[in-house]
């Protein structure tokens, strides 16, 4: 695939004319109207000149000057006429990077969200350091020099870290950041390795218990303190998390991403997903359906 850009109120690439040879990155020079991007990108929409109404989901938001939409693979958006955006997209093969199991860049921190909008807040003095970031990557990828594709990948992280910055700021800050800071117990901490480990294999109260040394009520109480949820619920948004990654790299049928997660019924599967974000997975990623066949 050829990495693509995209300046004021153009869309994707010419050379870009079908869903399969979609540039691994595009954006825009200068704010405008939004490209008609892919569902199937990552996209960021930066409203840096004014305020921006807009069609989420089917849910009217306003997209506030200083804003960021950061939109993962699926997610729908319609844009007012008339409403002027910065934006940027990318491929999930293009840039994703997980450091630490609650931060994951591309899956996580910055895009994917299981409650609330998908909004970033950032601050009149640091709005001019996103604009240069921006500006930085379109020259990139116009000039296409040396080592121009690492360069462009080490832009976008300085996107994506900044981004990920100032949403721990404004959506749900102070929650996140007590949970962050807050000290858990070996209990806790020996769980959440557990569910890393076992998260496919393994849905039910007792196995954690029983694998823990505890009983189920003492483990659900303890995670209920400490994480703010329930043993359950820990292991379904750990699936959830799975599941989006596994389809929007659309390189699986839901069947296959299905059972890869140890759920031997897509059809439970599906209504899993949709119990987590509000819409079944080909609804959300529409997935290419001929992989189920």
């Amino acid at each position: 695939m050829v990495i693509g850009k995209t300046t004021n109120l153009i869309t994707l690439p010419e050379n870009c004319s079908s869903e399969d040879e979609l540039p691994e990155v595009s954006i825009q020079l200068q704010p405008g109207e939004a490209p008609n991007y892919s569902i199937k990108l990552y996209r960021l929409f930066f409203a840096s000149k004014q305020d921006v109404n807009l069609n989420l989901e089917g849910q009217v938001i306003t997209l506030k000057q200083g804003q960021l939409l950061t939109l993962s693979p699926g997610e729908t958006v319609q844009f007012k006429k008339g409403a002027t955006v910065q934006s940027l997209s990318f491929l999930h093969d293009f840039f994703c990077i997980q450091v630490l199991r609650n931060e994951v860049y591309c899956d996580g921190l910055v895009f994917n969200k299981l409650k609330g909008l998908p909004l970033i807040i950032f601050p009149e003095k640091e709005q001019s350091i996103l604009k240069a970031r921006l500006e930085e990557l379109h020259s990139i990828l116009e000039t296409q020099g040396s080592f121009f594709r690492d360069r462009a990948i080490n832009t976008l992280k300085a996107v994506l870290l900044h981004a990920a910055q100032f949403k721990l700021q404004t959506i749900k800050e102070k929650a996140y950041q007590e949970q962050q800071q807050k000290q858990l117990s070996s209990l806790v901490l020996n769980f959440q390795n557990l569910v890393e480990e076992t998260y496919t294999q393994k849905k039910d109260v007792n196995f954690y218990s029983n694998a823990l040394g505890v009983s189920a009520i003492t483990l659900n109480r303890k995670v209920k303190a400490e994480l703010g949820k329930t043993v359950i619920q820990a292991v379904n948004e750990r699936l959830a998390i799975a599941a989006r990654v596994a389809l929007r790299s659309g390189q699986k049928s839901i069947k296959e991403v299905a059972f890869d997660l140890g759920f031997t019924d897509p059809l439970y599967f599906s209504r899993f997903f949709k119990k987590q974000f509000g819409s079944p997975p080909t609804q959300y990623f529409q997935v290419q359906s001929e992989k189920e066949t």
